[in-house]
């Protein structure tokens, strides 16, 4: 497995920085592990979305069915509507029709009867004007009978004058039996108009009544008839408005479609994408596994992964809070706090790195390192009594020297002499 081995060589492996990687591998580890998790969410929330708009997809592919057998059946109705209004309007020409051959037919029957009342009071006046006739010559006839009676009686004179007058007497009998006859069928022919003109009357109130009653009968059918075709261009109105929603309807289905197989695509990315995010995280923390070995009581001997520690691996000493490094065949004690340990050893050479070491007060620098280190070759400084104080000098001969460097003294005697 890859081991992080720290950013320099051999000698640094347990610096700071090293362990300041680690936990910036460790945070990178935790972050993948985190994201991970948040793809599997939206994988959840993506796929349980594209289940909802499968659903919303068959509900309006449900709702564009309906919709198209609505139409269906909306145009259908029109259709019976418009042919209920087509018969309706044609039996209306037809009653209406029918009406004015009644009306026509009523004023022909009500002329008739006119007619045959006006012949009917013809031939009962002259019925009136034969039976007055046959009165006259009845009595006429009687008259003459008693003129002959007479006649024969009293003058007995012609019997010719006698049988004339006897048949003159049966003559106007004869004629005032024809003229009663004639009365009597006169009568009667007036009887029968009168009874043709009251046929007649009737027959033409009958018609009259039938020809208002086709009438009505017709005004109804045409109401009907408009009625019918309002019905029919409102249920045509209505097939169109349901024709519309279910083309709307079928087309949202069709949207709705594109919509969940959109949403399956992006549930299937981001699955894909939990999935290797999941692996790589799982990858991260098998690496970190392998050599952050976390918080130990003591020196472990293989890591997280079950694996024989290597070097690099490292972890937290819960006995002495330390920070230990295996560096492939022991565990190295680091501790990062330098200003809380009181004993702070070195494994190595302290290089400053042309750098000074600051002591608070005094700096310490390579140039008085190097001085210091020539002050100690001239020897054990103790014990070459260097002069603290006034000391007493004895000289002999001149005084010669060569130079900067001067001794300030005090001279009081010289050769016996006092200055």
């Amino acid at each position: 497995m890859p081991i992080y081995r720290g950013d320099g060589g051999s000698g640094d492996a347990s610096t700071d920085a090293y362990a300041s990687q680690v936990a910036t591998n460790a945070q990178t580890a935790t972050t993948k592990a985190n994201e991970a998790a948040a793809s599997a969410a939206a994988a959840a929330t993506s796929a349980s979305n594209a289940a909802a708009s499968e659903a919303g997809v068959a509900a309006d592919a449900s709702a564009a069915a309906s919709s198209a057998s609505s139409a269906s059946t909306s145009a259908t109705n029109a259709a019976s509507s418009a042919t209920a209004a087509a018969a309706s309007a044609s039996a209306a020409s037809t009653s209406e029709t029918n009406a004015g051959t009644s009306e026509t037919n009523a004023s022909t029957s009500a002329t008739s009867a006119a007619s045959s009342a006006t012949t009917a009071t013809t031939q009962a006046s002259a019925a009136s004007t034969s039976a007055t006739n046959a009165a006259t010559s009845a009595s006429n006839a009687s008259t003459s009978a008693t003129a002959a009676a007479t006649s024969a009686s009293a003058a007995g004179s012609s019997a010719t004058n006698a049988a004339t007058s006897e048949t003159n007497a049966a003559t106007s009998e004869t004629n005032a039996a024809t003229s009663a006859s004639n009365a009597a069928t006169s009568e009667t022919n007036a009887a029968t108009s009168a009874s043709a003109a009251s046929t007649s009357a009737t027959n033409a109130a009958s018609s009259a009544t039938s020809a208002a009653s086709s009438a009505t009968t017709a005004t109804t059918q045409a109401s009907n008839a408009s009625t019918s075709a309002t019905n029919a261009a409102t249920s045509a109105t209505t097939a169109t408005t349901q024709a519309t929603a279910a083309a709307t309807s079928a087309t949202n289905a069709a949207t709705s479609a594109t919509n969940a197989s959109t949403a399956q695509t992006a549930a299937e990315t981001a699955q894909t994408a939990a999935e290797a995010a999941q692996t790589a995280a799982e990858a991260a923390q098998e690496a970190i596994d392998g050599f952050f070995l976390g918080a130990q009581a003591s020196n472990p001997t293989v890591d997280l992964n079950g694996n024989a520690v290597t070097a690099g691996d490292w972890y937290f000493n819960t006995n002495d809070n330390t920070t230990r490094i295996y560096d492939g065949s022991a565990w190295n004690t680091i501790n990062p706090d330098l200003i809380g340990d009181t004993t702070p050893q070195l494994g190595g050479t302290l290089d400053a790195n042309g750098n000074t070491i600051d002591m608070g007060v005094n700096v310490i620098t390579d140039t008085k390192v190097g001085q210091w280190d020539t002050a100690y070759g001239w020897g054990d400084h103790s014990a070459a009594s260097y002069l603290t104080g006034n000391q007493t000098i004895t000289l002999s001969g001149a005084v010669t020297g060569s130079g900067t460097t001067s001794i300030t003294t005090t001279l009081s005697t010289i050769d016996g002499g006092t200055y």
